[in-house]
């Protein structure tokens, strides 16, 4: 009995990690755009259209059981550009509003042949900076272009967060792709 006992507890905990470990697929349509976030930590997408005709879809996640606990935001805009924009002076000017930030710091800037994502025409970013009550955060910045879509992805955690976490983002990262 007791060997019964200890496979059906061997049993629930594989279930249990493979629960954990499950991921759904975001599809983006109107950038073509493709990305896995572990379920059911990561939030559905909350949608705002901008008046410029712009998508910003917002993802959180909590990081703690408790009610009161700080949150990590994936947040990604996609808006319309000139057919003649290059992914440079894409992510120059993406790069502005990031740069007004209190104690920002760009750490490293790469591109889709570093390993660190797939995406073709993407300046990717490791950065951080202060929130408005003091807090740091570590961001990863992704600036793409699609045809005439470009896209600005941030994710952002606490840095208190940042290496308890960097297996994930690193494979959200990973998991960008164009649905082609």
């Amino acid at each position: 009995m007791k060997c019964i006992h200890f496979i059906f507890m061997c049993i629930g905990i594989v279930f249990s990690v493979k629960a954990q470990d499950s991921l759904r697929t975001e599809n983006l349509e109107d950038i073509h755009i493709k990305f896995e976030l572990r379920q059911p930590e990561w939030s559905s997408a909350q949608i705002k259209q901008t008046k410029s005709e712009s998508t910003i879809y917002t993802y959180t996640r909590k990081l703690g059981e408790k009610k009161k606990v700080p949150q990590a935001t994936l947040s990604v805009l996609v808006e319309h550009i000139k057919p003649s924009t290059s992914i440079r002076e894409y992510s120059t000017k993406g790069l502005q509003f990031f740069q007004k930030q209190n104690g920002f710091k760009l750490k490293k800037t790469f591109v889709d042949t570093d390993g660190n994502f797939s995406l073709p025409y993407t300046i990717g970013y490791d950065a951080e900076y202060i929130d408005v009550v003091g807090q740091k955060h570590h961001l990863y910045i992704l600036h793409t272009i699609e045809f005439n879509h470009g896209a600005q992805v941030m994710i952002d955690f606490p840095m208190e967060y940042f290496e308890q976490y960097e297996a994930e983002q690193t494979a959200i990262l990973k998991s960008f792709r164009y649905q082609r």
